[in-house]
């Protein structure tokens, strides 16, 4: 027998399973970006990251506190225009993450020249354990080539290929930094992705939860028919078939009969 998944039950895989992964691939992005010293801001994976439980639980509670508002038509109007707005401020700040992740990984001109800034940043303030870091990560030795701005670095008891002599480590740092960078700047771009996927999802099982909502209530309305005396029911059928003059009779107060027994009375 086919498994089959409704509408309902596809929008709520989407909104959970896309506001965990986003999470998840901020929180991975983040740790790299720190433990590999990337050429890349901090707060861009760190809004990543953040930014995911932020929109979902913003979202839960717009859903739970709207109908508790329904009859609180100022402070309804309040929260609304709140949610409203941090609804677009979350929008804006998906789309940033998003687009800076993009701005690090095209053109690769410039995302090899912010690897050779960011190392030069740590080779011209002697940051040794930066580079030492990234050299034992990768297991490679200088920027570009094995002598290449490598650790330790050159002084009178080292020469251009210290790195290589005593780590014996055989290639540059250059190609594993630059991958683990396009890694990482795709874990970004991937998380905004996901949390706004999971918002669409959210927003239209909202919607459909409440049409659904509508149509029960209007399919479970009692149906009112209009019950009316025998003889009016008969006046109505066969109005335009009797004269005016038969018509009035239908009336106590035309009925000859009636007036006589109020005059006696």
């Amino acid at each position: 027998m086919p498994f089959k998944i409704d509408t309902t039950t596809l929008l709520y895989i989407v909104f959970i399973v896309g506001g965990a992964i986003s999470l998840i691939l901020g929180a991975m992005s983040w740790a790299r970006t720190a433990a590999l010293l990337l050429p890349l801001p901090t707060w861009v994976p760190a809004i990543a990251t953040l930014i995911s439980p932020i929109t979902i639980l913003t979202l839960i509670a717009t859903r739970i506190l709207f109908p508790r508002l329904n009859n609180e038509a100022p402070r309804n109007y309040r929260w609304t225009t709140t949610f409203g707005i941090l609804n677009q401020i979350q929008t804006i700040i998906s789309t940033i993450v998003a687009t800076v992740a993009l701005a690090y990984l095209f053109p690769d001109r410039i995302l090899s020249c912010n690897l050779d800034q960011q190392w030069q940043v740590f080779f011209q303030s002697k940051n040794s354990h930066a580079i030492r870091s990234i050299q034992d990560e990768f297991r490679c030795c200088g920027l570009r080539s094995l002598h290449d701005r490598a650790w330790p670095f050159k002084d009178r008891n080292h020469g251009d290929n210290a790195c290589e002599l005593q780590l014996r480590y055989q290639r540059s740092c250059f190609t594993p930094w630059r991958e683990n960078q396009q890694k990482t700047s795709w874990m970004i771009f991937a998380a905004a992705v996901f949390v706004f996927a999971a918002k669409i999802a959210f927003v239209r099982l909202s919607r459909h939860q409440t049409s659904w909502m509508s149509a029960q209530s209007t399919s479970r309305r009692p149906d009112y028919q209009r019950i009316s005396p025998p003889g009016v029911q008969d006046e109505g059928d066969n109005e335009n078939d009797v004269p005016e003059e038969t018509r009035r009779t239908f009336l106590p107060q035309s009925s000859t009969e009636y007036r006589n027994n109020w005059e006696v009375d």
